[in-house]
């Protein structure tokens, strides 16, 4: 074909081949990929595709960890955080060419990672003293983290701040190269949701304490009562239940379960947090977290429309706006 009359065929860029097309996309971050899976049924499918790989590869946060904090409002100082190991992704698996086996954008969006709560061994210390809601010294060599979490009498519930922070480690000890926080929460823990945890009853929908309102975040514990700290007989009657005597429970940390979507975003939003060529990083300790040099600032913006709601659980992701 002549080459002039090759230059005047209309051409497009749907005609490139979709190796080239995600080779493009590939550079974008996910929040300016979502906008372009309106443009076309073609786009919509690299984009899923490309989302899909990304989900599968942040699901496991490779180079990043999940770091917890859970605590009594009045015990924030004492209580260590808890790292958080892998444990796997229901429901996820490779891109599907066939479009009846593939996930959707809104299947994507309702996938959680399963994470199990540890106790370092630097950080296995046994706190003295009764209070209303402590963390239980593990046995020599178990990693295994535990609540207690004691109600007065007439005391309908307890309360436990949860954080839970993703971050990337440096050669120094006690310092990362970035932090970013996933949810910052409070969860009140009820009686009577204690006693049915405890003796195996109740919806088991119920299980996980989510620490938001759009789900993104939740913990799934073993409860056991301390019967030796009942008050009066240690069989209490249906009566006694009604009383709402003074109770104590352990709850054995089971699951930390994180919207794969969230750690998605939360994974770019670290790399960009990375400061080139320095040790310089956030200080984690109970309580104090100081920011390193060039931090960026963050804010919500609300969802934008159905769609996004629907990938992102209810919560849009935050976009830059600043720096420090």
């Amino acid at each position: 074909m002549d080459m002039s009359n090759m230059a005047s065929i209309p051409l497009n860029i749907d005609d490139l081949p979709s190796e080239i097309l995600i080779q493009i996309l590939t550079p974008l971050t996910t929040l300016q990929l979502l906008p372009l899976a309106r443009i076309s049924r073609r786009f919509h499918d690299l984009t899923l595709r490309v989302i899909h790989t990304r989900l599968t590869n942040a699901a496991f946060i490779p180079e990043h960890e999940l770091i917890l904090e859970c605590y009594h409002p009045s015990a924030k100082i004492s209580t260590p955080y808890l790292h958080c190991d892998y444990l796997g992704t229901d429901g996820l698996h490779g891109y599907e060419e066939d479009e009846e086996k593939q996930l959707s954008f809104s299947q994507l969006g309702q996938l959680y990672s399963r994470f199990r709560p540890v106790v370092q061994e630097e950080n296995r210390r046994a706190r003295r003293g009764r209070q209303s809601v402590s963390v239980g010294a593990a046995v020599e060599d178990d990693d295994t983290a535990r609540l207690t979490v004691s109600l007065d009498e007439g005391e309908m519930f307890s309360q436990l701040c949860c954080v839970t922070n993703m971050v990337k480690g440096s050669p120094r000890r006690g310092l990362f190269k970035s932090h970013v926080n996933i949810n910052d929460g409070v969860v009140r823990v009820f009686r009577r949701w204690l006693r049915e945890r405890a003796s195996a009853k109740g919806d088991a929908r119920e299980d996980i304490l989510w620490t938001d309102r759009q789900k993104n975040v939740g913990l799934r514990f073993k409860v056991r009562e301390d019967v030796g700290a009942r008050a009066g007989p240690a069989i209490w009657t249906q009566a006694d239940e009604d009383e709402d005597l003074p109770v104590s429970y352990e709850l054995e940390y089971q699951e930390l379960v994180v919207r794969t979507s969230q750690l998605l975003l939360n994974v770019e939003k670290s790399e960009d947090q990375e400061v080139a060529h320095t040790d310089l990083g956030y200080v984690v300790e109970p309580g104090n977290k100081v920011p390193c040099k060039g931090q960026q600032m963050f804010f919500w913006m609300p969802p934008a429309n159905i769609y996004d709601r629907q990938l992102w659980g209810g919560q849009a992701p935050s976009i830059w706006v600043g720096g420090v």
